[in-house]
């Protein structure tokens, strides 16, 4: 990715009276965890013209000069008819608002929050709105009749895919996207946008699983030809194989064995930014989440999210020292129905005192819960440290609640089979992954090496390890080679539970490789890898990595072996 690139346009027909407007950004947009890939991303704007025209998704500020020179070579904004939103953002409305500059006589099209949010954006404005509820078509002639889609969810309620009959394009706004930019339009090589797509799904629609699974069921209704997302490359080649993917995605999450209510509100947008990065790690952790909304959901669907979790964490602002109305609402319906003995959490971002935090903890522990985390509490907005202990703490605390809720099974003697496969040992090494100011380190014994031509080798990742995160193709790692009879220092100490973003190497003395991960000088030996490629695999992920550099620090010492009784645990 050549992060260097200025932001620019890419225009393109993709369909009758169908325009590609293409925003670009080549570097990471902003410090969220769905651009942790730094990919930098595309905001996928379509024109369509029929006897009328209509624009879909105009994208935010970032991009509303470059944007609205494009669209002016493209038509004649006199006559823009329509401007549908996906959805409504407030970054979008400088762009919004130099559009009915150019053009008052438009119609703006969309949801019924949407509409509420758009009337509040612009209050002295008498704004033409058509809402669409779900039975509604816009006919813009030639063929183009549109059918929409209300798809809410708790990130998205004002959430709305459109279709368009003549060229069976639906424009899905939020989904099957994905947080890449390039120069390919399409998806005609699907293979490299399989590991962006399941991480933009696992980021943004994990959280939210049941309302994806219910936009499956509407979508599945219309004959499609090709998903236009609003980020990212137009689906087609793949699309039945990514939307299969979705629904296995979202029906998996149903089936884990424990549950988390994920409680939020956001003024800024700092504490939803936080929200996303904990149900990233409660979900890595082996949590199914259920993803609240407060400022949207009612009283009786948190409720319901209540009752039924495993546990619970609400994230809040502090507004003019307080929490806002819908946390104050949600945590009254908590100490009301509510289970004391389930774990629970609390988070969220706050501008100068962070009251909120004291009166939501306070209350709970006057209720009797117990805590899985000291409550996180993060000054303004967050960094990439800030989101990465966010994720560490949601996965310790869905590993926290797998141990307090599973069911204590009497030990029991391996069997053969496990017995054979415990033979199978690995070198004992320690490997460090470093990403922008974020790294961490884990003790692996699942490493192998897997080529000679070019020199490469694999390792296996629990899901829920914290360097998971920084082991996609073109990442950086280091892998530490101990020795045997000196490792088992390393050996318990990596072994232990690190809190969130604890430090994994002060208690060492270390040296930094060329790819800037953290060596060990006390190993026999190390070896600088760049991942090549990640498979899925049960609860692990299988990493094959390229060798880059490497070098043998003690020739003469033996390799430290593991040696296990069983092929269930390390």
């Amino acid at each position: 990715m050549n992060n260097s690139k200025p932001r620019d346009v890419q225009v393109l027909a993709i369909a009758t009276n169908t325009t590609l407007i293409r925003a670009r950004s080549w570097s990471r947009l902003r410090f969220e965890i769905e651009y942790a890939r730094e990919k930098g991303t595309t905001s996928n704007c379509y024109v369509i013209e029929g006897d009328k025209t209509a624009i879909i998704d105009p994208p935010g500020e970032t991009y509303t000069e470059i944007y609205l020179q494009s669209l002016q070579q493209t038509i004649n904004l006199k006559k823009l008819d329509y401007v549908i939103l996906g959805h409504f953002s407030p970054n979008r409305v400088p762009t919004l608002k130099a559009l009915l500059e150019i053009a008052p006589q438009v119609t703006f099209v969309c949801s019924l929050p949407a509409a509420t949010n758009l009337r509040n954006a612009f209050p002295n404005n008498a704004l033409e709105i058509l809402v669409m509820r779900g039975k509604e078509t816009l006919d813009l002639g030639k063929g183009h009749v549109f059918k929409f889609l209300p798809i809410p969810s708790p990130r998205w309620p004002d959430g709305l895919c459109t279709y368009d009959q003549q060229t069976q394009i639906l424009y899905t706004d939020k989904l099957f996207g994905s947080h890449v930019c390039g120069d390919e339009v399409f998806d005609d090589h699907p293979e490299p946008l399989k590991e962006d797509q399941r991480y933009y799904y696992n980021c943004l629609m994990a959280p939210q699983a049941q309302h994806v699974e219910a936009g499956l069921e509407k979508i599945s209704d219309f004959q499609v030809r090709m998903y236009a997302p609003g980020h990212g490359p137009l689906v087609r080649t793949g699309l039945i194989e990514l939307t299969k993917a979705y629904a296995e995605w979202s029906n998996a999450l149903k089936d884990r064995e424990i549950s988390v209510a994920l409680l939020y509100a956001s003024a800024y947008g700092n504490t939803a930014i936080l929200a996303q990065a904990m149900a990233l790690g409660l979900t890595k952790g082996g949590a199914a989440v259920q993803s609240i909304n407060c400022e949207f959901a009612t009283p009786d669907e948190i409720r319901a999210a209540i009752q039924q979790c495993d546990g619970f964490v609400i994230g809040s602002p502090t507004i003019g020292g307080h929490a806002p109305t819908p946390i104050h609402t949600a945590l009254g319906i908590v100490l009301t129905v509510g289970d004391s003995s389930k774990l629970a959490g609390v988070f969220g971002s706050y501008g100068w005192s962070g009251e909120a935090f004291d009166l939501i903890e306070g209350k709970l522990r006057d209720a009797g819960y117990r805590f899985g985390f000291d409550t996180l509490k993060v000054k303004f907005k967050p960094d990439d440290v800030t989101l990465k202990f966010c994720e560490e703490v949601g996965t310790d605390f869905a590993q926290t609640l797998k141990k307090a809720t599973k069911v204590r099974l009497p030990q029991q003697s391996a069997t053969p089979m496990e017995q054979a496969v415990g033979r199978i040992v690995g070198s004992v090494c320690v490997i460090s992954a470093k990403q922008g100011d974020v790294s961490t380190g884990m003790l692996g014994s699942w490493v192998s090496q897997a080529t000679f031509n070019p020199p490469g080798l694999t390792v296996a990742i629990a899901k829920e390890r914290a360097i998971e995160s920084l082991m996609y193709p073109g990442s950086k790692f280091a892998l530490n080679i101990l020795e045997e009879g000196n490792h088992l220092e390393y050996t318990k100490h990596f072994r232990k539970n690190f809190t969130p973003g604890e430090e994994r190497f002060s208690n060492f003395n270390t040296t930094v490789a060329d790819n800037g991960c953290t060596i060990l000088t006390d190993a026999i030996a190390y070896i600088e890898c760049s991942v090549n490629e990640r498979m899925e695999c049960g609860d692990h992920w299988v990493i094959y990595a390229t060798v880059d550099n490497g070098k043998l620090i003690k020739p003469d010492a033996v390799t430290a072996i593991n040696h296990r009784k069983t092929g269930t645990h390390y």
